[in-house]
């Protein structure tokens, strides 16, 4: 059995749609063939989801069940990718490249690695060459119709969680001095600086451990510490770089700090991170967060949804 627990997930506790990817090609390795409902189910049971967060729903008027939206994306991601096979319309079975890279990865299989793969690649070139064509807006017309408000927002944030991927692949190749004045922005446009504060990048031949200072009034009174770690993914950060980090705010008197990665963190990191009060923020809260705060994206193309406005029309 898999716990749900163990997997990423969102703030409400359901996981993440790529969360999914490990769960679902595990439960299509049990079977010989199985329809996209069944595929859904067994691993939704597989994962021992609990009924408060299988019947959980997105706030807006179509109601559409968030786990099974998860879940379903992920199934499209992995036939897309070759880990699936689809023999007839609606029944998946696991293919031999799926095999291998279950084998080698259990459950713990990233969206980036399965979006790396030939297949996938192939697919987003095709993607790319189609929208430079007029040859298929006809039929792109006709597929935007078949969509719902709900199923295009869903689509948005699909989209925003694949840049993600993409964004987490840029930070792990910037330099490490970049990258520190990079966090320190960030944290800069989520106001941590406050209104009269400053902040700066810590000289690297006399940082006593710290990388990044931010005083959040004009005297430097009250100030946030930071330190960043520029990780490869499997490179986590454990218990002793954190108890090392309050070491290193307690010569500068400080109670409270920042801990920045690329990569995660391990179990005994976040427990001595909360008995010594410093914010951790991993690879995935960090890219989000960028996203969020516009730090390193920008906006590629802006849409308006319109409605009737009832107002207008019940004026006298």
């Amino acid at each position: 059995m898999i716990n749900y627990k163990q997997l990423k997930h969102n703030d409400n506790g359901i996981p993440t749609w790529d969360a999914f990817l490990g769960p679902l090609l595990y439960v299509a390795n049990t079977k010989v063939q199985c329809n996209r409902r069944q595929l859904v189910n067994e691993t939704l049971k597989e994962i021992k989801l609990p009924e408060e967060l299988l019947e959980m729903v997105y706030p807006s008027k179509y109601h559409d069940r968030i786990a099974y939206n998860h879940a379903n994306w992920a199934i499209s991601d992995l036939k897309i990718s070759g880990l699936l096979h689809s023999p007839k319309r609606g029944e998946y079975e696991i293919t031999e490249l799926g095999k291998s890279i279950l084998k080698q990865y259990g459950t713990n299989i990233t969206r980036s690695l399965v979006h790396s793969q030939p297949a996938y690649l192939e697919h987003k070139k095709n993607l790319k060459n189609r929208n430079t064509t007029d040859n298929d807006s006809d039929i792109q017309d006709e597929q935007a119709l078949d969509l719902t408000e709900n199923q295009i927002q869903n689509w948005f944030d699909k989209q925003n969680d694949d840049l993600t991927d993409a964004l987490l692949e840029k930070l792990r190749k910037t330099d490490s001095y970049q990258f520190e004045h990079m966090m320190i922005h960030l944290l800069i446009k989520m106001g941590y600086k406050g209104t009269e504060g400053g902040a700066l990048v810590t000289q690297k031949s006399n940082d006593g451990g710290i990388d990044g200072i931010l005083n959040q009034d004009a005297l430097g009174f009250r100030k946030v510490y930071v330190q960043v770690k520029r990780y490869a993914e499997k490179n986590t950060v454990g218990r002793q770089a954190i108890s090392q980090f309050h070491g290193d705010l307690d010569l500068q008197q400080a109670d409270n700090g920042v801990f920045i990665t690329t990569s995660s963190f391990t179990n005994g990191a976040e427990q001595a991170a909360k008995r010594f009060n410093i914010k951790l923020i991993d690879g995935d809260a960090l890219t989000k967060l960028m996203i969020q705060y516009k730090v390193g994206v920008q906006v590629k193309n802006t849409y308006e949804l319109l409605e009737i406005d009832d107002d207008f029309f019940d004026q006298d």
